[in-house]
């Protein structure tokens, strides 16, 4: 192990270890809520499967799993331990999760092997931290709204009009937004998922509580409709449960369509509108369609199939259509899904 103090003549700043914690409670928080970017340079094995297990046994490991910033690992290892198929396992299982991986490269190791496992260069780990650290920055000063979630219409006591949606990638896209320094605000319908850190929550129940809060927090430069938001409601709600002999006809109404009615109203929309679609039939031609009477900027459109079964999963597979194009995209995680439309929200301010 490299002495504290040697490190200490290398760098500007502070040195913490697992002795810091002892005089300083909660250190492994403070650390990751006062940082904008977590680097674990080396990575090594043993951290990758800790932290991919949930340990938490020291300073490193604590701030890893205590943390609510962009993580990025930059591996180094012998060859046949990052090819291992439990450390590959480890690394897609981090993945998933959001840590970002760089490298490693292939080349000479300090074990005196050569093949896949060299840490990166300097000056590329150099150029990427700070990539990364202007990225935290890139939508500061603005101001962003996401709904997410579905919306429950009662019935009666017991009894609800809903649908399948579980929130989770309206709740990224929001996590995603605070990371690159925006000010959110997440609108969300009834789900089983803790909001993101450092974000306005607002739980809504129904179709007529979520455009409430819409237009409540409307002063905003971008919004994300990512919501499914029921299209009808009954006309009337029974306060007590009606028995199953009486439950022959049940009179709907049309809910607010809150999309539209944000987007065509020039005097209350936002700089930038982003429409969420899931279709079955047709969906390029549907999102193309929603995309012109709704007036937004982008569409996001999932075809639901046996093979995009989205609800509740972690995955998703999009195609995302604007005035120009058309990109298709393939399965990915949710968190990927939000990454690339939070740069092309950043890329429409940047121009």
């Amino acid at each position: 192990m490299i002495d504290k103090k040697i490190i200490q003549k290398c760098i500007k700043g502070k040195i913490f270890d697992d002795s810091s914690e002892r005089n300083r409670k909660m250190l492994h928080i403070t650390l990751t809520r006062k940082s904008d970017l977590v680097v674990v340079c080396p990575a090594t094995a043993n951290l990758i499967a800790k932290f991919s297990n949930g340990y938490a046994d020291d300073l490193a490991s604590t701030s890893l799993i205590a943390s609510n910033k962009q993580i990025l690992f930059m591996p180094a290892m012998n060859v046949e331990m990052w090819n291992n198929k439990i450390n590959k396992k480890n690394v897609t299982n981090l993945q998933k999760s959001g840590v970002e991986f760089i490298g490693p490269d292939y080349g000479y190791l300090s074990c005196g092997e050569i093949g896949l496992g060299r840490l990166s260069g300097d000056n590329k780990i150099l150029q990427i931290i700070l990539n990364y650290l202007k990225r935290s920055k890139k939508l500061q000063k603005k101001k962003c709204l996401v709904t997410a979630g579905p919306t429950l219409e009662p019935i009666d006591a017991v009894r609800y009009i809903s649908n399948y949606s579980s929130g989770k990638q309206g709740f990224e896209i929001a996590k995603q937004l605070m990371l690159v320094g925006a000010n959110v605000t997440l609108i969300s319908g009834p789900t089983n998922l803790q909001p993101p850190p450092k974000i306005k929550f607002i739980e809504v129940l129904t179709a007529k509580e979520m455009n409430e809060a819409v237009r409540k927090n409307l002063k905003t430069d971008v919004a994300v409709f990512t919501a499914a938001v029921s299209d009808v409601s009954p006309k009337k709600t029974m306060t007590n449960k009606i028995k199953k002999e009486k439950l022959k006809k049940i009179i709907l109404k049309k809910n607010p369509d809150i999309l539209r009615n944000i987007s065509l109203n020039s005097s209350i929309k936002p700089e930038f509108v982003v429409g969420f679609a899931a279709e079955t039939n047709n969906y390029i031609n549907n999102a193309k369609k929603k995309l012109i009477t709704k007036d937004c900027n982008l569409i996001v459109v999932n075809k639901i199939s046996k093979k995009n079964n989205v609800f509740g999963s972690e995955f998703n597979q999009v195609a995302i259509v604007d005035r120009n194009e058309v990109n298709k995209f393939g399965r990915m995680t949710k968190i990927n899904v939000a990454k690339i439309l939070v740069n092309k929200i950043i890329n429409n301010f940047e121009k």
